[in-house]
């Protein structure tokens, strides 16, 4: 192999990594925000999406209300405010749900919490 197919060779290598790298930042830039923020996580976006008990804190017992509220920029949130036991000593937990998927989490915590009478 001579000098100019080595140079041949090492110009076409460069091009071609260059182009994939182009198109994986490209990749990357059009789709950061699902990335970051996804939309569902395991295909529960919402409560109905759950399985049975978990949609509502009404099916494990629990008195409720679902509050909603408008942000100054227009976006909509949904939370759920649920009361505890009469003449209970426990403190309020205040839990900030992710961006995704439904409030599957916050649910199996409430179980946590509520049947072992302690915090996480």
């Amino acid at each position: 192999m001579d000098f100019a197919s080595i140079f041949n060779f090492l110009r076409q290598m460069f091009w071609i990594i260059l182009i994939l790298v182009v198109l994986l930042t490209l990749y990357l830039y059009l789709n950061q925000e699902n990335m970051i923020f996804p939309t569902s996580i395991n295909g529960m976006k919402y409560p109905e999406d759950n399985p049975d008990p978990y949609k509502s804190p009404l099916q494990l017992g629990l008195r409720y209300k679902e509050v909603k509220t408008k942000t100054i920029d227009n976006i909509k949130l949904v939370g759920w405010l649920v009361y505890k036991e009469e003449n209970s000593k426990r403190r309020t937990l205040l839990y900030f749900h992710e961006n995704a998927g439904s409030k599957f989490i916050i649910i199996i915590q409430s179980i946590y919490i509520y049947f072992n009478r302690c915090w996480i």
